[in-house]
């Protein structure tokens, strides 16, 4: 199962949003919220997953992929 940690407002993750939806691909939203409570991003939990704090994250058969064109790459 793929796992999409995104911020309702990131175009980046906005854009691999758009390319699961229209492969037909299931996936699990984890919102990580950049304003709430300092940056939800900074947390040390998300740290570990993505260690530069950024959105969106996939995380798939025990990989993460950190970048929206990379993901989409991967996608393909």
């Amino acid at each position: 199962m793929l796992r999409l940690y995104t911020y309702f407002r990131s175009s980046a993750a906005y854009r691999v949003r758009i390319a699961l939806n229209l492969k037909g691909l299931a996936y699990e939203a984890v919102p990580v919220h950049l304003l709430r409570d300092g940056g939800q991003q900074n947390r040390p939990a998300y740290r570990a997953l993505s260690p530069l704090g950024t959105v969106p994250a996939l995380e798939t058969e025990g990989k993460v992929i950190t970048q929206s064109l990379a993901i989409i790459e991967y996608l393909d």
